[in-house]
């Protein structure tokens, strides 16, 4: 099966970006496509990004980012997570993967957002960056937007910190692997896996990577058999790896756009091209 996987469009940054991955999208000609999040905070910015895009390609699967959980005053991003974005999606022709499976070509797609709980931090800098940091999504100047932006409820309608979302998004995965009884594709936002974090080292850049995913996400992805893929969004570094999973290698891809400050204007044409990627899923 051949799969479309980008990211992180980012559309308020340059609106024609949307135009441009759709048309990559025809030029690869895949049997499905992935956008792994961050469309736009705005719902229906994301709703017509993805309306282009699907009628692109024979099939279009998404799982939102953080910042399309983004909510404005009177709004909940769990209400986000599980309606508005679900609706939107299939009124633009796209199959939301926090709603359920999908399955193409006898391979079965599976999402979900996933969160950060700071398990894929860089440890050697605990000493700078106290857990209580990330907590507070704050060290100095720097801060983590999440933290004012996102407004997700528990079952009982307490707010979930980070570490219990990322809980709760790893056993919302955790069951729909379970259900999985041919060749898996997994979709996250956050990443599940050190192998695909960007370590450098460096104050304050290491910082960021509390924010970057959860190690809980990768220990159910490894857990089930079925998963041959994984696939990401988050860092706006493109970044592949195998990793080791019960049922064999995993293949993982992390192909995002991302803003304009991180590419040449004049280059975004060239950026779409190379952050498209093609991944070749072998039949089972």
């Amino acid at each position: 099966m051949r799969l479309a996987l980008t990211s992180d469009l980012h559309v308020e940054h340059h609106p024609e970006v949307v135009d441009l991955v759709a048309e990559r999208m025809r030029e690869l000609a895949p049997d499905v496509a992935v956008v792994a999040g961050d469309v736009s905070h705005d719902v229906a910015t994301l709703e017509d990004a993805l309306r282009r895009i699907a009628r692109a390609v024979p099939a279009l699967a998404f799982v939102p980012g953080n910042h399309d959980l983004w909510c404005s005053d009177g709004e909940n991003s769990r209400a986000r997570y599980l309606d508005r974005l679900p609706e939107a999606c299939r009124r633009a022709g796209a199959h939301p993967l926090t709603d359920g499976a999908l399955t193409v070509s006898g391979v079965t797609l599976v999402g979900e957002t996933g969160w950060f709980d700071f398990t894929l931090r860089n440890r050697a800098l605990d000493d700078t960056f106290p857990i209580d940091a990330y907590r507070n999504g704050a060290w100095g100047r720097l801060r983590w937007n999440d933290r004012f932006h996102v407004r997700f409820p528990g079952d009982d309608g307490a707010p979930l910190d980070d570490e219990s979302l990322a809980a709760w998004m790893a056993s919302r995965l955790a069951r729909k692997l379970a259900a999985c009884d041919c060749p898996t594709v997994v979709v996250t936002h956050h990443l599940p896996f050190a192998e695909l974090v960007a370590t450098r080292g460096m104050v304050p850049w290491d910082f960021l990577n509390g924010f970057i995913g959860s190690a809980r996400l990768g220990e159910a992805i490894a857990a089930c058999p079925r998963v041959v893929a994984a696939l990401a969004g988050h860092t706006h570094l493109r970044r592949s790896a195998r990793v080791a999973g019960a049922g064999g290698p995993i293949a993982c891809e992390v192909s995002p756009v991302g803003y304009p400050r991180e590419y040449r204007p004049a280059d975004l044409r060239a950026r779409v091209a190379a952050r498209v990627t093609l991944v070749e899923i072998p039949p089972s």
